[in-house]
């Protein structure tokens, strides 16, 4: 029995620690900011947020939406609206470069591979084209192999690059979805650690 308890005691204490150094976001809806920080204490009515080494700001629960707490329908909207900007903005224009820089290797190389082969594809199409315009052939052939050749490749990559942007849009739309919603008029209360 004082084992158990000892352990229990041990495993809150290890939670408490855990918690206390979860990098939260705060997104303050008034002035479209976000506001990192480390969670330093979200018990009682307020939640507090170490920005840097000298600063800690002080956000009531009542004014946040988000996380743990409940969403309004403005924040639900603005959520979506958040997560078409943030996937605009860093959109990839070759497939797999996300999972590389999202530290997924092997998916990465998996949608790279695909994309190579498409673009190799895509090459034998170029030359496959030239061969048929100066060969007798006809106008048929040239579009029956290029056709044979054009068609898989565009289908491969088509198959990568969806598989890219839907799991990065899926990565930014949790982001969005795990953050705090600040919609209080006033900045909240900061304080200076000594």
């Amino acid at each position: 029995m004082k084992k158990v308890l000892l352990l229990s005691l041990f495993l809150i204490f290890l939670v408490q620690i855990k918690s206390q150094n979860t990098e939260i976001e705060i997104y303050r809806v008034q002035s479209n900011t976000l506001v990192k920080g480390t969670l330093e204490d979200s018990s009682g009515d307020s939640l507090r947020i170490r920005v840097d080494s000298l600063h800690t700001l002080v956000f009531a629960k009542a004014e946040l939406e988000g996380r743990e707490l409940p969403v309004s329908k403005e924040v639900k909207n603005l959520r979506r609206k958040l997560v078409f900007e943030e996937a605009r903005k860093e959109h990839e224009s070759i497939p797999g470069m996300f999972q590389f820089r999202n530290g997924e290797k092997s998916k990465g190389r998996i949608i790279f591979v695909l994309t190579g082969i498409s673009c190799i594809g895509l090459a034998a199409t170029l030359g496959v084209l030239v061969v048929d315009i100066f060969s007798i052939n006809g106008l048929l052939a040239i579009i029956t192999n290029t056709g044979a050749v054009l068609t898989p490749s565009l289908i491969l990559y088509s198959i990568a690059s969806i598989w890219s942007r839907q799991d990065h849009w899926h990565t930014i739309q949790k982001m969005v979805n795990n953050r705090y919603y600040y919609r209080g008029d006033i900045i909240p209360k900061m304080t200076i650690n000594n």
